[in-house]
């Protein structure tokens, strides 16, 4: 009876998170909260990601960001955090950021449509990070942004 019990938990267990994915993420991925993050002599208006959903939603699905905005991965601790282009409709570039610091950046990463997930890019910062954010590619060529530059939150 226990065996049966267990089993039935189980089941509906799986069949709510199923259905949760299937009718609520699917294809669905709304704004998050904002602030301003200033890099070097640039400030962005970012979208924070800093739950395990929202770092894995990224910026999947979305159409485009305009000129000055951007998405912040905040992670718990330090690491070397991989990124993918999984869903992605536009490049962008990579700013890796340790504590208030740009420690590397990557630029134009490409959208790579029709490639099976297990094959696509994997990004990776230069050492260890607590921050990442994403922006249009070419914003940072265009934004002068290097090693070394600050990076502060607030306005």
């Amino acid at each position: 009876m226990l065996i049966i019990s267990i089993s039935f938990v189980l089941f509906i267990g799986v069949a709510a998170l199923s259905w949760y994915i299937l009718f609520t993420l699917r294809g669905v991925n709304p704004p998050l909260g904002k602030s301003v993050l200033h890099v070097g002599s640039a400030a962005f208006d970012v979208e924070i990601a800093n739950t395990t959903t929202t770092r894995a939603r990224g910026l999947s699905g979305r159409e485009s960001l305009a000129e000055n905005e951007g998405m912040l991965f905040i992670f718990n601790s330090p690491g070397i955090h991989g990124f993918w282009m999984k869903d992605m409709k536009f490049p962008i570039d990579f700013v890796w950021i340790r504590g208030d610091k740009v420690v590397g950046v990557t630029e134009n990463a490409a959208p790579e449509p029709g490639v099976a997930m297990w094959n696509l890019t994997l990004y990776y910062p230069p050492e260890d990070v607590t921050h990442v954010l994403e922006v249009p590619a070419g914003t940072v060529e265009k934004r002068s942004i290097k090693m070394g530059d600050s990076a502060i939150m607030g306005k």
